[in-house]
């Protein structure tokens, strides 16, 4: 693509990714301990209907299979992980974490966003946000075992800049190293 039509093509992408409806979650003020993206809604068992037969609850111990393909992503995904990978590398952290924000807007379910987003808040000496949003990524990434591994590396490291060193540990043995 010539350099002429590329800020036409980022602009496309970019007003493609402001008509897509994002989340139906509530917007409020990250609150430290929460998990980000996390309601409270979640977190509280549904109540079965008149007359439907209760199913038991599902096992949270049991290992779900190991998925190794990657997320699909839209376009305008697959551009501001490409904007924030390059913003990163020139040492552009606020636009990589804010072009990955923006990324979560469009698609909140891509543990892939979330992983990428914890790594710079890590390297923005930010460890309690970087080990909540690993966790996000590792609710996300169920059965995905190197995302995970990478996840469970960022929280050792973060537990570590807190002076968590058990917890660190603890979090190193679950990354496998």
């Amino acid at each position: 693509m010539s350099k002429a039509y590329r800020p036409l093509f980022v602009a496309g992408l970019l007003l493609q990714a402001a008509c897509v409806s994002v989340s139906n979650q509530p917007r409020g003020i990250y609150q430290p301990g929460q998990i980000p993206g996390e309601s409270t809604a979640e977190r509280q068992p549904g109540t079965p209907q008149a007359g439907a037969r209760e199913t038991p609850a599902p096992s949270w111990r049991a290992k779900p299979p190991v998925r190794n393909e990657p997320v699909a992503s839209s376009p305008a995904v697959l551009a501001l992980l490409s904007e924030a990978e390059n913003n990163r590398k020139s040492g552009q952290l606020d636009n990589a974490a804010s072009a990955l924000e923006r990324g979560i807007r469009i698609q909140p379910r891509n543990p892939l966003l979330w992983h990428q987003l914890a790594e710079i808040r890590l390297q923005q000496h930010q460890p309690g946000l970087a080990e909540d949003l690993a966790k996000k990524s590792n609710q996300l990434a169920r059965g995905s075992q190197p995302l995970t591994q990478k996840n469970w590396s960022i929280i050792a490291l973060a537990r570590r800049a807190k002076g968590d060193l058990a917890g660190a540990a603890m979090a190193e043995q679950k990354a496998g190293n």
